[in-house]
């Protein structure tokens, strides 16, 4: 079994109230050096979650020790964070059993930590699978229609890096006027994946809609410095159900 399969990630989570993505990728940043993080979210508040600005969320791991339970090592590895934002570790509850899976966390809700809000605490065996589907408002905070257009890029980013492939995206973000991006590294090149939400056009075609939005993103990422591995569109939700061949 690989080793990551058995690590420990703990998902930090996180509200900044701002428009400004700059402001919410710093944040992010700021994390992943706090936490030596191997995988970031930052994604815009949906305006109908009584959120607003955007969530950042971090993750990092902890691999088991020998013969440690994985009640210990949820524990053990929730541990950094609770000292950091200085919580009570009796507060940390472990859910579940060994038979059929447990993860910890910490109903951190409201939490005023510097500059921003912290509102979860969890850690589960594995991280965010950065293929895996997700929600995305508009980009600019209006609340999504139904017509709308779903866009969900795959970039291969050049670097192993999490805080310089942050930097690295943030030109086909704007590009794409991406409401959720999602950065990952396992021990080699970062994978990120742009989600965006396209109005439709008055008088436009479902099918239209897609032909165009899908040529849209196609011309906007052709001045993309890094390796493109997948364009996915679709209505009304994230539009990937399946591994991008």
């Amino acid at each position: 079994m690989d080793l990551r399969e058995t690590e420990v990630v703990t998902r930090i989570s996180a509200n900044i109230d701002t428009d400004d993505f700059a402001a919410a990728a710093a944040l992010g940043e700021r994390l992943i050096t706090e936490f030596k993080a191997t995988e970031l979210e930052i994604c815009r508040a949906d305006p109908e979650g009584g959120w607003t600005g955007y969530s950042v969320s971090v993750g990092y791991r902890t691999a088991p020790a020998d013969g440690e339970e994985p009640a210990g090592t949820l524990r053990r590895a929730a541990i950094p964070a609770l000292f950091h934002f200085g919580l009570n570790a009796e507060f940390f509850e472990i859910h579940g059993t060994p038979e059929t899976g447990q993860y910890g966390s910490y109903d951190a809700y409201d939490t005023p930590a510097d500059g921003y809000t912290l509102y979860s605490l969890m850690a589960a065996v594995g991280g965010t699978d950065p293929r895996e589907p997700a929600y995305v408002p508009r980009h600019d905070f209006t609340p999504r229609a139904e017509t709308d257009v779903i866009s969900r890029v795959h970039l291969y980013v050049p670097t192993d890096d999490l805080s310089l492939a942050v930097a690295l995206c943030d030109r086909p973000a704007a590009d794409l006027s991406a409401s959720l991006i999602r950065i990952s590294t396992d021990a080699g090149p970062c994978e990120a994946v742009l989600l965006s939400a396209f109005p439709a056009v008055a008088g436009e075609t479902g099918e239209e809609a897609l032909d165009r939005v899908t040529n849209e993103v196609t011309e906007r990422l052709s001045e993309v410095s890094m390796s493109v591995r997948a364009i996915h569109t679709g209505l009304e939700d994230d539009p990937f159900y399946t591994e991008p061949g």
